[in-house]
């Protein structure tokens, strides 16, 4: 049974690694003719760079098997995974359609998505032992 950090450590990546994914739909849909260049750009940028800043934020935090997270990691990063992965969604459909309320709903869920994954693994840095 792995360690308890290094679970963590792959679910900091993870997230991520899975909102960058849906952020290169668009941009994979752009090549294809099927959206705007202009559109998928609108998508995949804030989508690309919210992963990379996500996925640096959790490098940095990072303090390896010298501490173990506390029971209660889960719990506290659930809600950012969860609001993430609704972003990655917007990236997806946004990749089959081109509606204004998609790119607001996408804005919204990765500005407070971000946030709440920071927020939830700098509290999870602070309780390990």
């Amino acid at each position: 049974m792995p360690r308890a950090s290094a679970i963590l450590r792959l679910l900091a990546f993870a997230v991520p690694a899975a909102l960058g994914l849906a952020g290169t739909q668009p941009l994979l849909a752009a090549a294809a003719g099927e959206v705007d260049l202009t559109w998928a750009l609108s998508l995949a940028g804030p989508a690309l760079a919210a992963a990379a800043l996500i996925f640096a934020t959790g490098r940095l935090i990072d303090r390896g098997d010298a501490v173990q997270p506390p029971w209660y990691s889960a719990w506290v990063l659930l809600p950012g995974a969860f609001v993430l992965a609704g972003a990655a969604a917007m990236c997806i459909f946004g990749a089959l359609v081109e509606l204004d309320v998609i790119t607001r709903a996408m804005w919204a869920l990765l500005a407070f998505g971000s946030v709440a994954w920071s927020g939830g693994l700098l509290l999870v840095r602070r309780a390990s032992r």
